[in-house]
């Protein structure tokens, strides 16, 4: 079976020797590797056009069409029996192509989830790793639920770098990644899990998720951060409707969730992108914050709240704006100054 690595590029330069190196050591050979260079500003196009290997393929857009629509058209130019959307800053175990072989050999899934490793790195050194695994292991074929609730519990879910989709479902249901400022993958996975017949749970952290940064973990501001995340815990139960019953489970992770992206989006508007006086990170949490279904199903689910939750919950229920916009400009100020020590504390 053919494997399509479809790789959106936009200025990688300084990562590419390191991974064509890793590409070419490869042990399973029948892969084809698509390059999407996305008018990289940088001499991305320069060293992909000189790349020698009749297994690579290189697109060149004619404009800046973003990572998702990059993607896409990989997916069309793609041969293979099955495609995969690695990040071209990642890296991933020299045994991950031979052991996703041989599970497609005895299986035949339409979807292989893997696990994955976060590496971080403060000023170009490896600081901190995290293993990132789930909870189930093999060939689902019936009761997804289960397993789409934990695999989004560990934030497995939401990626695509670490999933494997068979093409003629890809094909078959024209599905096709949307651009949006987050969570495409997210997006794309809901159309493809809402589809399939049965998935593989590759569980082994073989997959290096690369989190490189100068000294600051601090994510770039998004404006529509808070409602896109709120459309994905929507996305998610109409996911799970589709696939079987809602239990407990789920409620939980959604109010969970919730208190987490509701914090995080208050973090992110002490943003000086932002551009909000105190005053107006307090009211945006009034106007977008307790209007929102999520806002009531956690008031009336205290009881599945996190320990780790429970102090913003209470902010949030009783409507402490002022102590919620004091609290995200605290996690500012330890996300800026302890990245590392944020992602421990962050679980």
């Amino acid at each position: 079976m053919k494997i399509s690595l479809i790789f959106a590029c936009y200025n990688i330069s300084k990562y590419l020797d390191e991974l064509y190196q890793l590409l070419i050591s490869q042990t399973y050979k029948d892969v084809e590797i698509i390059f999407v260079e996305d008018c990289s500003i940088d001499d991305t196009r320069n060293k992909l056009l000189t790349l020698d290997d009749p297994r690579v393929k290189v697109i060149l857009n004619e404009k800046n069409i973003g990572a998702a629509n990059s993607r896409n058209r990989g997916i069309e130019e793609a041969t293979g029996d099955y495609i995969w959307f690695p990040d071209p800053d990642d890296l991933f175990d020299a045994k991950l192509l031979p052991k996703v072989g041989s599970v497609i050999s005895e299986f035949n899934p339409d979807v292989i989830s893997i696990g994955m490793q976060e590496r971080y790195e403060i000023d170009g050194k490896l600081s901190y790793t995290k293993n990132i695994v789930s909870e189930f292991e093999g060939f689902i074929k019936t009761n997804f639920n289960p397993v789409l609730v934990n695999l989004e519990e560990t934030f497995l879910f939401g990626y695509t770098n670490n999933k494997f989709y068979k093409k003629e479902i890809i094909d078959k249901y024209h599905i096709k990644n949307e651009h949006q400022a987050l969570k495409e993958d997210f997006e794309f996975n809901i159309k493809v899990f809402s589809v399939i017949s049965n998935f593989y749970i590759l569980n082994e952290p073989l997959y290096f998720y690369m989190k490189r940064n100068n000294g600051s973990l601090t994510a770039k501001f998004v404006p529509d951060y808070f409602s896109i995340h709120m459309k994905t815990l929507s996305s998610f139960i109409k996911l799970l409707q589709v696939r079987g019953e809602l239990n407990q489970n789920t409620i939980e992770l959604v109010v969970n969730r919730f208190i987490r992206y509701t914090l995080s989006a208050i973090e992110r508007n002490t943003s000086p992108n932002a551009n909000l006086t105190l005053k107006a990170q307090k009211d945006w949490i009034i106007g977008s914050v307790y209007n929102q279904e999520q806002f009531k199903l956690m008031v009336n689910n205290a009881y599945l709240v996190s320990k780790k939750q429970k102090p913003i919950y209470f902010l949030l229920k009783y409507k402490m704006s002022s102590l919620l916009v004091l609290l995200g400009n605290f996690v500012k100020l330890v996300k800026s100054k302890l990245p590392i020590l944020f992602t421990k504390l962050k679980g």
